[in-house]
């Protein structure tokens, strides 16, 4: 426990006073008299008994309304507030494709619904970092701005919808990772300026994931012009693919024939060059087993020292000290003014 106003306890030294004065006024005669003698075997009655009651209820009622006025607290939880972090921008497909069953466990989900779950598990477990939402279909949009509010973030990945409008179905994911690289170069410049005034958040690195199960097949940006913006903007690329299975096709050796996987589709090849330029990972995913591998082996590379503001916050309990006084004062009136009652 702790006082918030401490200074409110030097109340207590009126206090004090009025408890020596009291005591030195018993200890006085107040009226000049021969002999008490013959009062002595009188016996005092109940009021004369709880008569003192009075003035101690006065300072107990007092005490306890300093005490109130000097605020105590209980510490109610300890918090920290990162001071660095990644900033990753979360690019998910939301294409017409992307409503394909794929193994999840022991059944099948839409791909949405399988990455959904996925990629709520990463960011749940980066509490520190920066992370945004943005989602394509024939167009990019940002369905979260970079935030260190989780909650929110989480909401709007659960109400990720695929896209249903033919008119605004396709995929480009050029436009959406140009869009992504735009996005983090800007929180960069901002919260270094903030930082600067040693009030901010420190970007330490910076990361975009794609996630997606289709060719580039409109936008404005070529895929390459979006990869080669992050990698100027010094921003690390990771794609993720999902597909099928892999075909497998037999080729004879001198040893006999052999299965091996067809060659990878073009836009495999594109995502894969894509993340090279970067100094990312590309990977395949083709059930969710493999596509949670994928983001935890991401969510391992992506690490750095995070720093963190402590802070605790606390409890008034100033409130019964309060109301025990008042109910004291209002006793010590009712007593005062009735049955214990002095004249004069």
């Amino acid at each position: 426990m702790r006082l918030a106003l401490p200074w409110a306890l030097l109340l207590l030294l009126p206090l004090l006073k009025m408890i020596i004065d009291h005591f030195r006024r018993e200890g006085a005669q107040a009226l000049p008299f021969s002999t008490l003698a013959s009062f002595k075997n009188v016996p005092a009655t109940q009021r004369q008994r709880l008569m003192p009651l009075l003035f101690w209820l006065q300072v107990f009622a007092l005490l306890l309304l300093i005490l109130a006025m000097a605020r105590p607290q209980i510490q109610d939880m300890t918090q920290g507030i990162p001071k660095e972090g990644v900033a990753i921008e979360l690019v998910v497909d939301i294409s017409s494709s992307m409503d394909i069953s794929m193994p999840f466990q022991d059944t099948t989900m839409s791909r949405m619904e399988v990455t959904k779950s996925v990629v709520e598990q990463f960011a749940a477990e980066r509490p520190n970092d920066l992370i945004g939402l943005i989602s394509f279909a024939r167009y990019a949009d940002t369905v979260c701005p970079l935030t260190l509010s989780h909650d929110s973030l989480l909401f709007y990945i659960q109400e990720l919808q695929i896209e249903s409008r033919p008119n605004e179905d396709g995929t480009a994911f050029g436009d959406a990772v140009t869009l992504a690289a735009a996005r983090l170069k800007t929180a960069e410049e901002r919260y270094n300026e903030i930082d600067e005034k040693d009030t901010g958040y420190e970007i330490k690195s910076k990361v975009i994931i794609l996630l997606t199960d289709g060719n580039n097949n409109c936008g404005r940006h070529l895929p390459m012009e979006g990869a080669a913006l992050a990698e100027h903007w010094g921003i690390r690329l990771h794609t993720i693919a999902i597909t099928d299975p892999p075909e497998m096709k037999t080729i004879q050796t001198p040893e006999g024939p052999v299965q091996i996987e067809a060659e990878p589709l073009v836009q495999e090849r594109i995502l894969e060059k894509m993340a090279e330029t970067t100094g990312g990972i590309y990977r395949r995913a083709t059930d969710e087993a493999s596509l949670r591998d994928v983001y935890a082996e991401i969510n391992a590379m992506e690490t750095s020292e995070i720093e963190t503001e402590r802070y605790h916050t606390f409890k008034e309990i100033f409130q019964p000290f309060a109301a025990t006084g008042l109910l004291l004062l209002v006793l010590h009136t009712l007593l005062s003014t009735t049955w214990l009652r002095r004249i004069p």
